[in-house]
């Protein structure tokens, strides 16, 4: 099995608060390591890196962790989590719940598991999930990210691409949902880095962004429609076939 490799799936400027990597334990430690050394944050000697590596995560973990990052980071300075379990009790979860919800300004959060299942519901909502699968997604032949290859694409290639999602039988819909939110957030990067080089007018970008910014908070609803979210977006979005 090839090593993790997450480049590509993280903005060092636009990180959501919370993260859960499912891997073995070692690997996404390796892995989440390297990826916030790339962002500058050094993971020795730095007293706004926080790692907690345990087999069990108990609920006097979670109380640690809530007590650590209630201060703010030196000088004003990002606040980096990094914790690894093979297993975590209810009762951590739920103490950790609103300090996933409301966290200290410029702290974000990186946990490692083997898998999503053994996290609550109310845990999940609250941390955005990244998968072997999405990792591999993420990246393309000539560096080419999805969504990148999406608005190069035409309309029907477009519909082919989002029909996995929205046609995800019943049991496959939570990964169908995981899988969404994060060719989205391809997509937001993709349209973002356009308009920084030029390729896309700010005419074309900016009612692009807000429709593919309100996809991703309607997918954060409690029953959301991949089909009419991924649809519309792959009838409106601008096209950089020309560019």
């Amino acid at each position: 099995m090839a090593d993790l490799d997450l480049s590509g799936m993280f903005e060092k400027d636009r990180l959501h608060h919370a993260y859960v990597v499912e891997a073995q334990r070692d690997e996404g430690l390796v892995a989440l390591r390297a990826l916030i050394e790339s962002f500058g944050v050094k993971t020795r000697g730095n007293p706004d890196f926080y790692e907690h590596v345990e087999d069990v995560f108990h609920l006097k973990h979670a109380q640690k962790v809530r007590t650590e990052q209630s201060f703010r980071g030196a000088e004003g300075a990002r606040k980096i989590f990094l914790i690894a379990f093979n297993t975590i009790g209810h009762e951590a979860q739920n103490a950790l719940l609103k300090t996933l919800e409301e966290p200290t300004e410029g702290t974000h959060f990186f946990f490692v598991t083997r898998t999503r299942s053994q996290l609550l519901p109310t845990f999940l909502s609250r941390v955005q999930v990244v998968s072997r699968q999405s990792a591999a997604g993420s990246h393309r032949s000539g560096g080419e990210s999805a969504g990148e290859k999406f608005l190069a694409a035409s309309v029907a290639e477009r519909m082919e691409t989002v029909t996995p999602m929205t046609k995800a039988k019943d049991d496959d819909k939570p990964q169908a949902k995981e899988d969404a939110r994060f060719f989205l957030e391809s997509l937001e990067r993709a349209l973002y880095e356009k308009l920084s080089k030029g390729v896309l007018s700010n005419t074309e970008y900016a009612p692009a962004l807000v429709d593919v910014v309100a996809a991703k908070r309607h997918l954060s609803g409690r029953s959301p429609s991949l089909k009419l979210l991924l649809e519309h977006l792959a009838l409106t979005l601008p096209s950089s076939k020309e560019e």
